[in-house]
């Protein structure tokens, strides 16, 4: 009896703690996915329903940037779907996320799927990740939507787009220098992507390919838009060849060799 008791009050104490397992775990984890390079600072309620606030850190070695996202990331972790073997996650953030962000997972997360929806940034927040960034402090709105995206090892399925909307940077007194878009065809490896200029007074164009290691090979150029006033195409020029290798009035962008 004294041992049917004792395993009794220790499957109490687990589930008791499993319940109240605290968000800081979260926080955990996730500071050692992402060697912490991506945080959740100040981590309230639990593993199940609980809230945080997103930081970008750059490494010490890069100048240990920092850069934190307006408002509380929230999730929700269902522990009935976790019983049965499957990860059902919910993310919320009140101007990050158009929708609820759902992800679904079996336990060995080989395959991933995201709802779609409409991530909305602040381009600031990329100073956090170091340079270039800390260089060119990007401001504006960066967004990313997708209808829905499937993650598996080696490969991903799903169309992405992209824009960075009222652009500027601290490299250029021009703001806003332009709204961008890319493009991508959907598939990983083997993405093919495409930078094009919505509107403003800087052309960037450009053509690229992501590889299966994730390297980014691209091609393009940057340049004052045709008609520009003389007086903010002056104020381009150092930004201008700052991107890239001089060519006539633009510069030629090679990422990646």
């Amino acid at each position: 009896m004294r041992i049917v008791s004792f395993v009794l009050a220790a499957l109490v104490i687990l589930v008791t703690a499993l319940v109240v397992a605290p968000a800081q775990w979260a926080a955990g984890y996730v500071r050692s996915a992402m060697h912490g390079r991506l945080e959740l600072a100040e981590a309230a309620g639990t593993l199940w329903n609980g809230s945080a606030v997103v930081v970008l850190a750059s490494p010490a070695e890069t100048g240990g940037s920092r850069a934190s996202l307006p408002e509380r990331l929230s999730w929700r972790l269902s522990p009935w779907a976790l019983l049965a073997g499957q990860i059902d996650l919910a993310l919320t953030h009140p101007s990050a996320l158009a929708q609820p962000l759902m992800i679904n997972a079996g336990v060995t997360g080989r395959t991933i799927t995201l709802g779609p929806t409409s991530v909305r940034l602040p381009a600031s927040l990329l100073v956090g990740l170091g340079a270039p960034w800390n260089t060119v402090r990007p401001g504006g709105i960066l967004t990313a939507s997708w209808d829905r995206l499937v993650v598996e090892p080696g490969r991903w399925r799903g169309r992405i787009s992209g824009e960075w909307q009222y652009a500027t940077s601290a490299l250029t007194p021009v703001s806003p220098m332009g709204h961008y878009r890319v493009q991508t065809n959907g598939i990983w490896p083997g993405t093919q992507l495409e930078l094009l200029t919505i509107s403003g007074p800087l052309e960037l164009k450009g053509n690229g390919t992501i590889n299966e290691g994730g390297r980014l090979r691209f091609t393009g150029r940057a340049q004052a838009m045709a008609g520009t006033d003389p007086g903010v195409k002056a104020q381009l020029t150092g930004l201008i060849s700052l991107l890239g290798r001089r060519d006539g009035e633009g510069s030629l962008l090679n990422f990646g060799g």
